[in-house]
């Protein structure tokens, strides 16, 4: 009966650990499937990106949607660019370069692991000039394309290619590179007109031009200075918040009346800003007129002020105000 009973325990245990193993074993096959299915769907949209160029359809939305909208694209002497409106922008960099270009999709090599596929391939054409590539000189058509997507969409497209198609890299950098250059010469001019307007309006309400508080044209935090003798001058010193800028203010007109604040000129270069002038103001303490030179120095940041130099003859002012 024990040696039964053992049996019948053995061949339950056994029983049990096949039907685990058999569970083990059909999770696995449902995690390959399911893998494959979106690795296929990845590839698929990996030959829809050259499709689309061979077709010349890459400036409608069904193109677009094949990237993540953070993607990240590189291109030799191109450079970087992220997001959708960064591959609209090397699409309008691939017509200016090329009168046509075509993949030879049969000739393609597709390497696919986990999020990744890596194509070899060959590409054939004519730039802007007409001249035809590959040579087989010169160039060859030879690239390497590494995608990584983010579930069916390209997250990461690194092109790895000699861009000196037809023997003209001196021209093709050049036309790769003109709209770059036009690019941060707006965001530039962008950037000072911003800068000019915060200024601006800091000393039109400074000077009663316009209503406001100059406080709030500040940064939450803000490299402030102003040197003096802090003891005999309760304005002047360092401060870091909005608060204490306010604060500053204050204690400044408690203290002083402004006969005459004159700025001769604003120098602007990107988010930084110089003025140069002239003030006369009355220290009340000391019953005294101070008239000197003046230097303010800002840094606008995102529409606020994140730095304020103020340089005057602090020396002069603490030697005459006894």
């Amino acid at each position: 009966m024990r040696k039964q009973a053992r049996t019948i325990l053995a061949f339950a245990i056994l029983m049990t650990s096949g039907e685990v193993f058999a569970q083990k074993i059909s999770n696995n096959k449902e995690k390959i499937m399911t893998n494959n299915s979106e690795q296929n769907e990845q590839l698929r949209v990996a030959k829809s990106y050259y499709e689309k160029i061979n077709s010349g359809d890459f400036n409608d939305d069904s193109y677009f949607d094949l990237f993540t909208e953070d993607v990240k694209i590189f291109y030799p002497k191109f450079g970087f660019v992220e997001g959708k409106l960064g591959v609209k922008k090397f699409g309008q960099q691939v017509r200016n370069l090329f009168n046509n270009l075509t993949f030879e999709l049969d000739k393609f090599n597709f390497i696919v692991t986990d999020n990744t596929i890596v194509v070899e391939g060959v590409e054939i054409g004519a730039i802007h000039t007409g001249a035809v590539f590959p040579d087989n000189e010169i160039s060859f058509g030879k690239f390497c394309t590494v995608f990584e997507f983010e579930g069916n969409r390209i997250k990461r497209m690194y092109c790895y290619v000699d861009p000196d198609h037809a023997g003209q890299d001196k021209e093709v950098v050049d036309l790769l590179k003109s709209e770059n250059k036009n690019l941060i010469e707006i965001e530039h001019k962008t950037i000072e007109a911003e800068t000019k307007k915060v200024v601006d309006e800091f000393y039109e309400i400074q000077s009663g031009k316009k209503q406001g508080s100059l406080a709030d044209l500040f940064a939450d935090m803000v490299d402030f200075d102003l040197p003096g003798n802090k003891e005999k001058f309760p304005w002047t010193g360092k401060r870091q918040t909005k608060k204490e800028v306010e604060d500053y203010f204050k204690v400044l007109y408690q203290n002083i009346k402004s006969l005459k604040f004159d700025v001769e000129y604003i120098a602007i270069n990107g988010e930084n800003a110089v003025a140069v002038g002239q003030l006369s103001s009355v220290i009340l303490k000391y019953n005294k007129v101070f008239n000197a030179q003046f230097v303010n120095i800002f840094k606008i940041r995102n529409g606020k002020i994140v730095k304020y130099h103020f340089m005057e003859d602090s020396y002069r002012l603490n030697e005459e105000m006894k």
